[in-house]
This record gives C-alpha cells, sequence and structure tokens, in this order.
C-alpha cells in the first residue's frame, strides 16, 4: 500500500554524532546543563556502521545515545566508546556544534559546577534589531560548542 507522505529530497542537516569517552559524564552537560531531552540508549551492533565512518577498532565497545530539543527530534547523537581511548581533539579546532539557549546567564553557572570552563562571550546585532550573544565551551572530550542566546535590540 503506498502512502501520500512522499520522501522528502530537500535539503535537511539531521545532527552531529559526538564520539564521547564517558557518556553519562556527557549527559550532565547535554542533557541536565543544555536541556536536551534523552530520547534513548542504546549499544551499537558489531557491525554498526559507526566503525568503520569512525575509524574505531573492532574491540571497541559502543554506546550510543539520541538527544531531542522541543523543536527538533533526535537533533544530536553521542556514541561513547569504550576499550579504545579517543585522541586528544586537534588544535586549532575544526568544527564547532552550535546551540541555541534560551539564557546564556542561566547556563553559564551550571557549566562552572561542571568544571567547564567557557571561553570570553561576544555579541553582535543584525538587521532587523536582533542582539546575538555568543560563548563558547569545550565538552569533557573537547569539542568545541558555540552556545548562543537572541534578544530583540531595543529601537532607537
Amino acid at each position: 500500500m503506498q502512502t501520500n507522505n512522499p520522501i522528502p529530497s530537500s535539503l535537511h542537516l539531521k545532527r552531529p554524532c559526538l564520539l564521547v569517552a564517558d557518556l553519562e559524564r556527557s549527559l550532565t552537560l547535554y542533557r541536565d546543563c543544555l536541556g536536551f531531552k534523552l530520547d534513548y540508549v542504546g549499544n551499537a551492533d558489531p557491525d554498526s556502521y559507526l566503525y568503520p565512518v569512525f575509524q574505531l577498532p573492532a574491540a571497541a565497545q559502543l554506546r550510543f545515545a539520541a538527544l531531542s530539543t522541543q523543536e527538533e527530534p533526535r537533533a544530536l547523537a553521542l556514541t561513547e566508546v569504550k576499550g579504545s581511548p579517543l585522541p586528544p581533539p586537534p588544535k586549532p579546532h575544526r568544527g564547532a556544534t552550535v546551540i541555541r539557549v534560551p539564557s546564556l546567564a542561566s547556563v553559564l553557572p551550571q557549566l562552572a559546577t561542571l568544571g567547564l570552563c567557557p571561553i570570553t562571550a561576544s555579541s553582535f546585532s543584525t538587521p532587523p534589531n536582533l542582539t546575538f550573544t555568543e560563548q563558547a565551551v569545550c565538552d569533557f572530550d573537547g569539542h568545541l560548542i558555540v552556545l548562543y542566546e537572541v534578544q530583540r535590540s531595543s529601537t532607537s
């Protein structure tokens, strides 16, 4: 039986997938601090695409989590790698995950509690009367995250 819902053919960015050393520790940041909703946690099969895609040895044990926002289901994936150490992150950073938060002021104390040190904030304005404030931080595994909030600027 055919459905009336065609498969979308337009460009769509689904989600970043970040390799982490400790899934529970990472969830304290992404779920508890930033507000992602944990959808599920699962174990990767030995023939999972994660092994060749991330060039992981067969001896590594992989567990993954899917996280959602209110607006985007499964917006972020975290894959825990056990039994094979992750290399240190490259410098300079070669990418960042950019996440809008409702309030940087409420997130920053939580980052400090987790022992994470944000990079100095930056603000800029864009038409039509929007002010963006960005604050970058590296997660426990060295992934660069750019957190931002947006507010309406006062009109002059």
